[in-house]
Protein backbone atom coordinates (compact mmCIF):
# COMPACT_ATOMS: atom_id res chain seq x y z
CA UNK A 1 0.00 0.00 0.00
CA UNK A 2 1.07 3.39 -1.05
CA UNK A 3 2.43 5.60 1.58
CA UNK A 4 -0.27 8.03 0.74
CA UNK A 5 -3.17 6.26 1.95
CA UNK A 6 -1.08 4.82 4.70
CA UNK A 7 -0.84 8.64 6.02
CA UNK A 8 -4.60 9.07 4.88
CA UNK A 9 -6.26 6.03 7.00
CA UNK A 10 -3.30 6.44 10.00
CA UNK A 11 -0.32 8.71 9.79
CA UNK A 12 3.15 7.48 9.66
CA UNK A 13 5.64 7.86 12.42
CA UNK A 14 7.69 11.11 12.38
CA UNK A 15 11.23 10.98 12.34
CA UNK A 16 12.73 12.93 15.04
CA UNK A 17 16.33 14.99 14.93
CA UNK A 18 18.32 17.06 17.08
CA UNK A 19 19.31 20.49 15.56
CA UNK A 20 22.64 20.44 14.87
CA UNK A 21 25.19 22.79 16.82
CA UNK A 22 28.64 23.30 16.94
CA UNK A 23 29.57 21.91 20.92
CA UNK A 24 32.49 24.69 20.89
CA UNK A 25 30.22 27.47 20.46
CA UNK A 26 27.79 25.70 23.66
CA UNK A 27 30.94 26.09 25.61
CA UNK A 28 32.29 29.40 24.69
CA UNK A 29 28.89 30.67 25.45
CA UNK A 30 28.45 28.96 29.07
CA UNK A 31 32.27 30.54 29.37
CA UNK A 32 30.13 34.18 28.77
CA UNK A 33 27.16 33.29 30.03
CA UNK A 34 25.89 31.31 33.78
CA UNK A 35 23.18 28.86 31.89
CA UNK A 36 23.33 25.28 31.69
CA UNK A 37 24.24 23.58 28.91
CA UNK A 38 20.52 22.56 28.16
CA UNK A 39 19.59 26.78 27.56
CA UNK A 40 23.13 27.32 25.27
CA UNK A 41 22.78 24.78 23.20
CA UNK A 42 18.90 26.32 22.23
CA UNK A 43 20.36 29.68 21.95
CA UNK A 44 23.37 28.46 19.57
CA UNK A 45 20.54 27.07 17.86
CA UNK A 46 19.08 30.24 17.44
CA UNK A 47 22.26 32.26 16.22
CA UNK A 48 23.11 33.58 19.68
CA UNK A 49 26.37 32.94 20.17
CA UNK A 50 27.79 35.35 22.78
CA UNK A 51 26.68 37.04 25.72
CA UNK A 52 26.24 40.10 23.58
CA UNK A 53 24.19 38.64 21.22
CA UNK A 54 22.03 37.39 24.24
CA UNK A 55 21.80 40.69 25.18
CA UNK A 56 20.08 41.55 21.78
CA UNK A 57 17.84 39.34 21.71
CA UNK A 58 16.35 39.83 24.89
CA UNK A 59 16.20 43.53 24.59
CA UNK A 60 13.36 44.92 23.15
CA UNK A 61 13.39 49.07 22.42
CA UNK A 62 11.87 51.19 19.78
CA UNK A 63 15.46 52.77 19.16
CA UNK A 64 16.45 49.42 17.53
CA UNK A 65 14.22 49.99 14.29
CA UNK A 66 16.05 50.71 11.20
CA UNK A 67 15.76 54.28 9.57
CA UNK A 68 13.21 53.98 7.01
CA UNK A 69 15.28 56.34 4.81
CA UNK A 70 17.19 53.61 4.24
CA UNK A 71 14.92 52.13 1.72
CA UNK A 72 16.19 53.26 -1.94
CA UNK A 73 13.03 55.22 -3.13
CA UNK A 74 11.69 55.84 0.25
CA UNK A 75 12.26 60.17 -0.21
CA UNK A 76 10.56 59.80 -3.71
CA UNK A 77 7.88 58.08 -2.10
CA UNK A 78 7.14 60.58 0.93
CA UNK A 79 7.76 63.80 -1.31
CA UNK A 80 5.21 62.81 -3.71
CA UNK A 81 2.50 61.69 -0.47
CA UNK A 82 3.67 65.69 0.73
CA UNK A 83 2.90 66.85 -2.06
CA UNK A 84 -0.67 64.97 -2.85
CA UNK A 85 -1.23 66.48 1.29
CA UNK A 86 -0.66 70.06 0.25
CA UNK A 87 -2.65 69.91 -2.72
CA UNK A 88 -5.64 68.03 -1.22
CA UNK A 89 -4.86 65.44 -3.57
CA UNK A 90 -7.31 62.13 -3.10
CA UNK A 91 -4.69 59.06 -2.06
CA UNK A 92 -6.03 55.59 -2.55
CA UNK A 93 -4.16 52.81 -0.37
CA UNK A 94 -4.93 49.45 -2.34
CA UNK A 95 -4.44 46.71 0.21
CA UNK A 96 -4.91 42.89 0.30
CA UNK A 97 -7.50 40.61 1.80
CA UNK A 98 -5.56 39.00 4.14
CA UNK A 99 -4.41 39.88 8.01
CA UNK A 100 -1.34 41.68 6.79
CA UNK A 101 -3.39 43.23 3.88
CA UNK A 102 -6.03 44.50 6.15
CA UNK A 103 -3.54 46.08 8.94
CA UNK A 104 -1.62 47.63 6.79
CA UNK A 105 -4.39 49.14 4.80
CA UNK A 106 -5.81 50.08 8.13
CA UNK A 107 -1.90 51.78 9.29
CA UNK A 108 -1.31 53.39 6.33
CA UNK A 109 -5.16 55.33 6.57
CA UNK A 110 -4.70 55.79 9.96
CA UNK A 111 -0.94 57.86 9.81
CA UNK A 112 -2.28 59.33 6.09
CA UNK A 113 -5.01 60.96 7.53
CA UNK A 114 -3.54 62.22 10.67
CA UNK A 115 -1.16 63.72 8.29
CA UNK A 116 -3.58 65.78 6.62
CA UNK A 117 -4.43 63.82 4.05
CA UNK A 118 -8.05 62.91 1.63
CA UNK A 119 -7.03 59.12 2.10
CA UNK A 120 -9.28 56.53 1.07
CA UNK A 121 -9.05 52.74 0.58
CA UNK A 122 -9.95 50.11 -1.78
CA UNK A 123 -9.64 46.08 -1.07
CA UNK A 124 -10.34 43.58 -4.30
CA UNK A 125 -12.80 41.13 -3.63
CA UNK A 126 -10.97 37.83 -3.58
CA UNK A 127 -13.51 35.58 -5.32
CA UNK A 128 -14.63 37.49 -8.35
CA UNK A 129 -11.23 39.81 -8.66
CA UNK A 130 -8.40 37.81 -7.17
CA UNK A 131 -5.00 38.76 -5.67
CA UNK A 132 -2.82 41.70 -5.98
CA UNK A 133 -3.00 44.81 -8.14
CA UNK A 134 -6.05 44.62 -10.95
CA UNK A 135 -5.64 46.79 -14.31
CA UNK A 136 -9.45 47.31 -13.93
CA UNK A 137 -9.63 48.66 -10.43
CA UNK A 138 -6.61 50.92 -10.95
CA UNK A 139 -8.47 52.35 -13.91
CA UNK A 140 -11.65 52.85 -11.59
CA UNK A 141 -9.48 54.52 -8.78
CA UNK A 142 -8.50 56.48 -11.38
CA UNK A 143 -11.35 57.54 -12.44
CA UNK A 144 -12.99 58.15 -8.88
CA UNK A 145 -10.66 61.32 -9.07
CA UNK A 146 -7.65 59.66 -6.95
CA UNK A 147 -4.49 61.17 -8.07
CA UNK A 148 -2.21 58.92 -5.74
CA UNK A 149 -2.34 55.27 -5.54
CA UNK A 150 -0.38 53.22 -2.52
CA UNK A 151 -0.22 49.71 -2.24
CA UNK A 152 0.48 47.69 0.79
CA UNK A 153 1.41 43.83 1.01
CA UNK A 154 0.61 43.32 -3.28
CA UNK A 155 1.74 45.45 -6.13
CA UNK A 156 5.40 43.73 -6.88
CA UNK A 157 4.11 42.10 -10.21
CA UNK A 158 1.80 44.45 -10.94
CA UNK A 159 3.44 46.04 -14.25
CA UNK A 160 0.54 46.14 -16.37
CA UNK A 161 -1.48 47.95 -14.25
CA UNK A 162 1.32 50.41 -12.77
CA UNK A 163 1.53 51.12 -16.66
CA UNK A 164 -2.37 51.70 -16.60
CA UNK A 165 -2.18 53.85 -13.83
CA UNK A 166 0.34 55.95 -15.27
CA UNK A 167 -1.64 56.27 -18.48
CA UNK A 168 -4.81 57.39 -16.55
CA UNK A 169 -2.74 59.92 -14.93
CA UNK A 170 -2.98 58.05 -11.63
CA UNK A 171 0.85 57.88 -9.61
CA UNK A 172 1.54 54.67 -8.08
CA UNK A 173 3.85 53.86 -4.98
CA UNK A 174 3.81 50.19 -4.29
CA UNK A 175 5.14 48.72 -0.98
CA UNK A 176 5.59 45.15 -0.79
CA UNK A 177 7.39 41.95 0.25
CA UNK A 178 6.25 39.10 -1.76
CA UNK A 179 9.21 37.63 -4.09
CA UNK A 180 9.98 39.96 -6.93
CA UNK A 181 10.35 38.12 -10.22
CA UNK A 182 10.95 39.81 -13.39
CA UNK A 183 10.73 43.50 -14.23
CA UNK A 184 9.73 45.62 -11.65
CA UNK A 185 6.78 48.23 -11.86
CA UNK A 186 7.31 51.64 -13.40
CA UNK A 187 6.02 53.41 -10.42
CA UNK A 188 7.15 56.55 -8.28
CA UNK A 189 8.75 54.56 -6.23
CA UNK A 190 8.95 50.34 -5.46
CA UNK A 191 9.50 49.97 -1.60
CA UNK A 192 10.12 46.39 -1.18
CA UNK A 193 12.77 44.72 1.30
CA UNK A 194 13.24 41.59 -1.02
CA UNK A 195 14.48 43.76 -4.07
CA UNK A 196 18.01 43.22 -4.56
CA UNK A 197 20.12 46.27 -4.06
CA UNK A 198 16.77 48.19 -2.14
CA UNK A 199 19.10 49.36 0.65
CA UNK A 200 17.01 48.08 3.67
CA UNK A 201 18.83 45.64 5.75
CA UNK A 202 16.09 43.69 7.37
CA UNK A 203 14.15 41.56 4.71
CA UNK A 204 11.84 39.40 6.31
CA UNK A 205 9.09 42.66 7.34
CA UNK A 206 5.60 41.45 6.48
CA UNK A 207 3.54 43.76 4.17
CA UNK A 208 2.26 45.79 7.55
CA UNK A 209 5.78 46.03 8.08
CA UNK A 210 6.76 47.96 4.87
CA UNK A 211 3.81 49.96 5.60
CA UNK A 212 4.95 50.94 8.78
CA UNK A 213 8.38 51.74 7.58
CA UNK A 214 6.62 54.66 5.02
CA UNK A 215 4.49 55.64 7.77
CA UNK A 216 7.70 56.72 9.55
CA UNK A 217 8.95 58.26 6.97
CA UNK A 218 5.93 60.11 6.37
CA UNK A 219 5.50 61.35 10.40
CA UNK A 220 9.58 62.07 10.62
CA UNK A 221 9.27 64.21 7.24
CA UNK A 222 5.83 66.34 8.36
CA UNK A 223 7.75 66.83 11.42
CA UNK A 224 4.68 64.92 13.35
CA UNK A 225 4.93 63.35 16.39
CA UNK A 226 6.26 59.87 16.36
CA UNK A 227 3.41 58.46 18.06
CA UNK A 228 1.35 59.08 15.19
CA UNK A 229 2.79 55.61 13.81
CA UNK A 230 4.12 54.36 17.69
CA UNK A 231 0.73 53.95 18.96
CA UNK A 232 -0.56 51.40 16.12
CA UNK A 233 2.64 48.98 17.10
CA UNK A 234 -0.33 46.60 18.06
CA UNK A 235 -1.87 46.69 14.44
CA UNK A 236 1.67 45.86 12.95
CA UNK A 237 1.77 43.43 15.39
CA UNK A 238 -1.42 41.91 14.61
CA UNK A 239 -0.34 41.84 10.99
CA UNK A 240 2.86 40.31 11.29
CA UNK A 241 2.24 37.25 13.52
CA UNK A 242 -0.99 36.55 10.52
CA UNK A 243 1.62 37.04 8.06
CA UNK A 244 4.02 34.02 9.71
CA UNK A 245 7.10 35.57 8.68
CA UNK A 246 10.30 35.10 10.68
CA UNK A 247 10.42 36.84 14.33
CA UNK A 248 13.70 38.24 14.44
CA UNK A 249 15.08 40.98 14.24
CA UNK A 250 12.97 44.36 13.27
CA UNK A 251 9.96 41.36 13.31
CA UNK A 252 11.00 40.71 17.11
CA UNK A 253 10.95 44.01 18.20
CA UNK A 254 7.98 44.78 16.20
CA UNK A 255 5.26 42.13 17.89
CA UNK A 256 7.13 42.23 21.49
CA UNK A 257 6.30 45.80 21.33
CA UNK A 258 3.02 45.66 19.80
CA UNK A 259 1.40 43.18 21.72
CA UNK A 260 2.22 44.92 24.62
CA UNK A 261 0.12 47.62 23.32
CA UNK A 262 -2.16 45.08 21.87
CA UNK A 263 -3.10 43.87 25.59
CA UNK A 264 -3.97 47.33 25.99
CA UNK A 265 -5.41 48.40 23.20
CA UNK A 266 -7.49 51.32 23.01
CA UNK A 267 -8.66 51.06 19.92
CA UNK A 268 -12.45 50.03 20.39
CA UNK A 269 -12.40 47.49 17.45
CA UNK A 270 -9.41 45.62 18.54
CA UNK A 271 -10.75 45.54 22.08
CA UNK A 272 -14.40 44.46 20.84
CA UNK A 273 -12.17 41.76 18.87
CA UNK A 274 -10.55 40.10 21.77
CA UNK A 275 -13.49 40.76 24.17
CA UNK A 276 -15.79 38.13 21.68
CA UNK A 277 -12.49 35.64 21.71
CA UNK A 278 -12.29 36.06 25.54
CA UNK A 279 -9.17 37.50 25.28
CA UNK A 280 -9.70 40.46 27.49
CA UNK A 281 -7.17 40.98 30.40
CA UNK A 282 -4.82 37.80 29.22
CA UNK A 283 -1.52 38.01 28.23
CA UNK A 284 -1.60 37.45 24.71
CA UNK A 285 1.01 35.10 22.57
CA UNK A 286 1.73 34.59 19.40
CA UNK A 287 -0.98 31.22 19.03
CA UNK A 288 -4.13 33.48 20.28
CA UNK A 289 -3.21 36.16 17.83
CA UNK A 290 -2.80 33.94 15.01
CA UNK A 291 -5.43 31.42 15.88
CA UNK A 292 -7.85 33.41 17.33
CA UNK A 293 -7.69 36.99 16.64
CA UNK A 294 -6.58 37.13 13.15
CA UNK A 295 -8.89 34.16 11.65
CA UNK A 296 -11.93 36.72 12.29
CA UNK A 297 -10.52 39.26 10.68
CA UNK A 298 -9.18 36.95 7.44
CA UNK A 299 -12.55 35.02 7.56
CA UNK A 300 -14.24 37.91 5.79
CA UNK A 301 -11.83 38.22 3.26
CA UNK A 302 -11.87 34.74 2.56
CA UNK A 303 -15.62 34.83 1.92
CA UNK A 304 -15.57 37.20 -0.67
CA UNK A 305 -15.54 41.33 1.57
CA UNK A 306 -12.53 42.02 3.39
CA UNK A 307 -13.69 45.67 3.74
CA UNK A 308 -15.17 44.96 7.26
CA UNK A 309 -11.53 44.52 8.71
CA UNK A 310 -10.46 47.71 8.16
CA UNK A 311 -13.46 49.37 9.38
CA UNK A 312 -13.02 47.37 12.58
CA UNK A 313 -9.23 48.66 12.85
CA UNK A 314 -10.76 52.63 12.30
CA UNK A 315 -13.71 52.69 14.39
CA UNK A 316 -13.84 55.19 17.47
CA UNK A 317 -17.42 53.98 18.18
CA UNK A 318 -17.33 50.93 20.62
CA UNK A 319 -21.31 49.81 19.73
CA UNK A 320 -19.81 49.53 16.07
CA UNK A 321 -17.09 47.83 17.10
CA UNK A 322 -18.85 45.07 19.27
CA UNK A 323 -21.15 44.55 15.81
CA UNK A 324 -18.18 44.20 13.59
CA UNK A 325 -16.45 42.10 15.61
CA UNK A 326 -19.45 39.89 16.27
CA UNK A 327 -20.02 39.40 12.62
CA UNK A 328 -15.91 38.34 12.39
CA UNK A 329 -16.82 35.94 14.90
CA UNK A 330 -19.71 34.57 13.01
CA UNK A 331 -18.23 34.56 9.34
CA UNK A 332 -15.70 32.69 10.66
CA UNK A 333 -17.41 30.43 11.90
CA UNK A 334 -19.30 29.60 8.93
CA UNK A 335 -15.30 29.59 7.33
CA UNK A 336 -14.55 27.10 9.16
CA UNK A 337 -17.75 24.94 7.89
CA UNK A 338 -16.70 25.68 4.17
CA UNK A 339 -13.43 24.32 5.22
CA UNK A 340 -14.48 20.97 6.59
CA UNK A 341 -16.20 20.49 3.63
CA UNK A 342 -13.71 20.86 0.95
CA UNK A 343 -11.22 19.30 3.08
CA UNK A 344 -13.22 16.06 3.14
CA UNK A 345 -13.81 15.95 -0.96
CA UNK A 346 -10.01 16.98 -1.23
CA UNK A 347 -8.68 13.86 0.76
CA UNK A 348 -11.59 11.83 -0.67
CA UNK A 349 -10.17 13.07 -4.40
CA UNK A 350 -6.53 11.97 -2.93
CA UNK A 351 -7.48 8.61 -1.96
CA UNK A 352 -8.77 7.62 -5.71
CA UNK A 353 -6.05 9.81 -7.67
CA UNK A 354 -2.70 9.78 -5.87
CA UNK A 355 -0.48 7.23 -6.05
CA UNK A 356 2.68 7.35 -3.71
CA UNK A 357 4.43 5.57 -6.54
CA UNK A 358 3.88 8.04 -9.41
CA UNK A 359 2.83 11.79 -7.49
CA UNK A 360 5.54 14.05 -5.65
CA UNK A 361 2.61 16.64 -5.16
CA UNK A 362 -0.81 17.15 -5.09
CA UNK A 363 -2.26 19.09 -7.57
CA UNK A 364 -5.95 19.25 -7.55
CA UNK A 365 -9.30 21.44 -8.52
CA UNK A 366 -13.14 21.23 -8.42
CA UNK A 367 -15.89 23.62 -9.22
CA UNK A 368 -17.42 22.86 -6.02
CA UNK A 369 -14.41 24.20 -3.87
CA UNK A 370 -14.46 27.42 -2.13
CA UNK A 371 -11.47 30.09 -3.28
CA UNK A 372 -11.46 31.72 0.06
CA UNK A 373 -10.54 28.38 1.87
CA UNK A 374 -8.37 25.93 -0.48
CA UNK A 375 -5.21 27.85 1.29
CA UNK A 376 -6.19 25.96 4.61
CA UNK A 377 -7.31 22.71 3.17
CA UNK A 378 -3.49 22.78 0.93
CA UNK A 379 -1.69 23.77 4.85
CA UNK A 380 -4.00 20.49 6.22
CA UNK A 381 -2.80 18.06 3.09
CA UNK A 382 0.74 19.46 3.48
CA UNK A 383 1.02 18.34 7.54
CA UNK A 384 -1.05 15.40 6.35
CA UNK A 385 0.76 14.29 3.72
CA UNK A 386 4.28 15.83 3.74
CA UNK A 387 3.96 16.37 -0.15
CA UNK A 388 3.61 19.98 -1.54
CA UNK A 389 0.07 20.99 -2.52
CA UNK A 390 -1.56 22.97 -5.66
CA UNK A 391 -5.24 23.34 -4.75
CA UNK A 392 -7.77 25.00 -7.14
CA UNK A 393 -11.41 26.43 -7.38
CA UNK A 394 -12.31 26.57 -10.93
CA UNK A 395 -15.52 29.48 -11.72
CA UNK A 396 -17.92 29.24 -14.19
CA UNK A 397 -15.54 30.71 -16.89
CA UNK A 398 -13.33 27.94 -16.54
CA UNK A 399 -10.66 29.52 -14.92
CA UNK A 400 -8.54 28.08 -12.15
CA UNK A 401 -7.51 30.22 -8.98
CA UNK A 402 -5.18 28.20 -7.11
CA UNK A 403 -3.45 28.06 -3.72
CA UNK A 404 -0.18 26.47 -2.91
CA UNK A 405 1.59 25.18 0.22
CA UNK A 406 4.95 24.15 0.37
CA UNK A 407 7.47 21.47 2.56
CA UNK A 408 10.42 22.89 4.11
CA UNK A 409 12.99 20.92 0.96
CA UNK A 410 11.12 23.21 -2.30
CA UNK A 411 11.18 26.42 -2.61
CA UNK A 412 7.55 26.45 -3.94
CA UNK A 413 8.33 29.96 -6.37
CA UNK A 414 11.11 28.36 -7.62
CA UNK A 415 9.09 25.15 -8.48
CA UNK A 416 6.15 27.18 -10.05
CA UNK A 417 8.88 29.04 -12.18
CA UNK A 418 9.49 25.37 -13.98
CA UNK A 419 5.51 25.62 -14.95
CA UNK A 420 5.14 29.42 -15.74
CA UNK A 421 4.08 29.52 -19.10
CA UNK A 422 1.00 27.75 -18.15
CA UNK A 423 0.22 30.21 -15.47
CA UNK A 424 -1.93 33.29 -15.82
CA UNK A 425 -1.01 34.82 -12.41
CA UNK A 426 1.53 33.40 -9.64
CA UNK A 427 3.23 34.71 -7.38
CA UNK A 428 4.02 34.71 -3.12
CA UNK A 429 6.86 33.55 -0.99
CA UNK A 430 8.92 29.84 -0.68
CA UNK A 431 6.13 28.08 1.19
CA UNK A 432 3.21 29.67 0.16
CA UNK A 433 1.53 31.08 -3.55
CA UNK A 434 -1.48 31.86 -5.07
CA UNK A 435 -1.73 31.39 -9.17
CA UNK A 436 -4.70 30.98 -11.42
CA UNK A 437 -4.65 29.44 -14.95
CA UNK A 438 -7.44 28.11 -17.64
CA UNK A 439 -9.14 24.56 -16.11
CA UNK A 440 -7.94 22.40 -19.21
CA UNK A 441 -4.28 22.96 -18.11
CA UNK A 442 -4.85 21.39 -14.73
CA UNK A 443 -3.80 17.87 -16.13
CA UNK A 444 -0.75 19.06 -17.45
CA UNK A 445 -0.11 21.78 -14.56
CA UNK A 446 -0.09 18.29 -12.25
CA UNK A 447 2.22 16.44 -14.95
CA UNK A 448 4.81 19.35 -15.25
CA UNK A 449 5.06 20.48 -10.96
CA UNK A 450 5.08 16.34 -9.88
CA UNK A 451 8.36 16.30 -12.50
CA UNK A 452 9.66 19.57 -11.94
CA UNK A 453 8.99 18.44 -7.55
CA UNK A 454 10.73 15.40 -8.57
CA UNK A 455 14.00 17.29 -9.34
CA UNK A 456 14.02 19.62 -6.88
CA UNK A 457 13.54 17.30 -3.65
CA UNK A 458 14.97 13.82 -2.10
CA UNK A 459 13.22 10.83 -1.14
CA UNK A 460 13.97 11.81 2.33
CA UNK A 461 12.00 15.62 2.09
CA UNK A 462 8.63 13.53 1.77
CA UNK A 463 9.11 11.75 5.23
CA UNK A 464 7.68 13.83 8.34
CA UNK A 465 10.96 15.32 10.30
CA UNK A 466 10.36 16.91 13.47
CA UNK A 467 13.29 18.64 14.48
CA UNK A 468 14.10 19.73 18.11
CA UNK A 469 16.29 21.92 19.99
CA UNK A 470 17.66 19.01 22.85
CA UNK A 471 17.57 15.83 24.12
CA UNK A 472 16.01 16.04 28.02
CA UNK A 473 15.19 14.10 30.86
CA UNK A 474 12.06 14.60 32.97
CA UNK A 475 13.96 16.07 36.03
CA UNK A 476 15.13 18.88 33.42
CA UNK A 477 11.53 19.74 32.91
CA UNK A 478 10.49 22.24 35.71
CA UNK A 479 8.48 25.57 36.47
CA UNK A 480 11.82 27.39 36.73
CA UNK A 481 12.89 25.93 33.50
CA UNK A 482 9.43 27.00 31.46
CA UNK A 483 9.78 30.24 32.92
CA UNK A 484 13.23 30.64 31.48
CA UNK A 485 11.69 29.51 27.86
CA UNK A 486 8.92 31.93 28.21
CA UNK A 487 11.73 34.70 28.43
CA UNK A 488 12.31 34.16 24.53
CA UNK A 489 8.89 35.02 23.86
CA UNK A 490 7.40 35.80 21.13
CA UNK A 491 7.62 32.49 19.45
CA UNK A 492 7.03 31.56 16.08
CA UNK A 493 8.89 31.43 12.43
CA UNK A 494 12.72 31.98 13.03
CA UNK A 495 12.09 31.71 16.94
CA UNK A 496 10.03 28.76 17.25
CA UNK A 497 8.90 27.35 21.20
CA UNK A 498 11.59 25.28 21.87
CA UNK A 499 10.92 21.48 21.26
CA UNK A 500 12.78 18.52 23.23
CA UNK A 501 13.00 14.75 22.75
CA UNK A 502 12.87 12.27 25.28
CA UNK A 503 13.62 8.99 24.66
CA UNK A 504 12.08 5.96 26.26
CA UNK A 505 8.82 6.67 27.59
CA UNK A 506 6.05 4.59 28.71
CA UNK A 507 2.40 5.46 29.41
CA UNK A 508 1.30 6.24 33.51
CA UNK A 509 -2.57 5.78 32.26
CA UNK A 510 -3.52 4.38 29.28
CA UNK A 511 -4.46 7.42 26.72
CA UNK A 512 -7.48 8.71 25.92
CA UNK A 513 -9.36 10.90 23.10
CA UNK A 514 -10.64 14.19 24.43
CA UNK A 515 -12.10 16.91 22.34
CA UNK A 516 -12.25 16.91 18.82
CA UNK A 517 -10.03 14.06 18.04
CA UNK A 518 -6.76 15.31 20.29
CA UNK A 519 -5.37 12.54 22.53
CA UNK A 520 -4.60 13.11 25.91
CA UNK A 521 -2.08 11.57 28.19
CA UNK A 522 0.31 11.08 31.04
CA UNK A 523 3.93 10.27 30.55
CA UNK A 524 6.63 8.62 32.19
CA UNK A 525 10.28 7.12 31.71
CA UNK A 526 10.45 4.01 30.99
CA UNK A 527 11.00 1.58 33.63
CA UNK A 528 10.70 4.58 36.22
CA UNK A 529 9.12 3.82 39.48
CA UNK A 530 8.18 6.24 42.10
CA UNK A 531 5.35 8.90 40.82
CA UNK A 532 7.29 11.12 38.41
CA UNK A 533 5.06 12.07 35.21
CA UNK A 534 3.89 14.49 33.36
CA UNK A 535 0.22 15.49 31.33
CA UNK A 536 0.49 15.46 27.69
CA UNK A 537 -1.57 16.27 25.35
CA UNK A 538 -1.36 15.83 21.16
CA UNK A 539 -3.70 17.93 19.04
CA UNK A 540 -5.18 16.19 16.55
CA UNK A 541 -3.70 12.84 16.85
CA UNK A 542 -6.55 11.31 18.19
CA UNK A 543 -6.21 8.73 14.91
CA UNK A 544 -3.21 7.23 16.23
CA UNK A 545 -4.72 6.04 19.46
CA UNK A 546 -4.57 2.33 19.02
CA UNK A 547 -0.74 2.65 18.14
CA UNK A 548 0.00 4.79 20.96
CA UNK A 549 -1.72 3.14 22.96
CA UNK A 550 0.12 -0.35 22.60
CA UNK A 551 3.46 1.27 22.37
CA UNK A 552 6.66 1.01 25.04
CA UNK A 553 9.92 2.66 25.29
CA UNK A 554 8.84 5.35 22.47
CA UNK A 555 10.31 8.72 22.07
CA UNK A 556 8.11 12.29 21.94
CA UNK A 557 8.91 15.54 20.60
CA UNK A 558 7.10 17.97 22.30
CA UNK A 559 6.93 21.67 23.55
CA UNK A 560 6.96 22.42 27.30
CA UNK A 561 3.96 24.87 28.24
CA UNK A 562 1.66 25.36 31.46
CA UNK A 563 -1.85 24.22 31.65
CA UNK A 564 -4.13 27.03 32.14
CA UNK A 565 -6.71 24.95 32.96
CA UNK A 566 -5.32 23.88 36.48
CA UNK A 567 -1.49 25.05 36.36
CA UNK A 568 0.55 22.53 35.71
CA UNK A 569 3.07 21.75 33.65
CA UNK A 570 2.21 20.06 30.17
CA UNK A 571 4.04 18.48 27.48
CA UNK A 572 2.48 19.36 24.36
CA UNK A 573 3.55 16.78 22.01
CA UNK A 574 4.49 17.59 18.20
CA UNK A 575 5.92 13.95 17.12
CA UNK A 576 5.55 10.55 18.66
CA UNK A 577 8.08 8.30 17.39
CA UNK A 578 7.50 4.34 18.04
Amino acid sequence: MGIFLNIVTEPISPRILIRPVEESAIKRLMQDLPISELLARIFVGRGIFTGEDCKKFFTTDIAQLHDPFLFNGMKRAIERISRAIVHKEKIVVYGDYDVDGVTATALCLRVLRACGAQADFYLPNRLVEGYGLQEAAVLQIAEGGAKLLITVDCGISGVAAVAAANRAGLDVIITDHHEPHGELPPAVAVLNPKIEGCGYPDASLAGVGVALKLCQALVSFCHKNASLWQDDLDIVALGTVADVVPLTGENRCLVTLGFTQLAQSNKPGLRALMEVQGFSGKKLSTGNVAFGLAPCINAGGRLGDAHAGVELLLTQDPITARTLALAMKQANMERRSIDEQVQEEAFAWINEHVKADRDCAVVAASPNWHSGVIGIVASRIVERLHRPTLLFAVNEAGIAKGSGRSIAGLNLLLALKGCADLLTTWGGHAAAAGLSLPADKIDELRTRFNATVKEMVSPEDFLPTIVADAAVDFPALTVKFLNTLTRMEPFGQGNPRPVFLCRDIDHRYAPRIVGNKHLKMALKPAGGAGGVFLDAIAFGSGERLSAIAAAKNFSVAFSLENNDWNNTLQMNIKGVAL
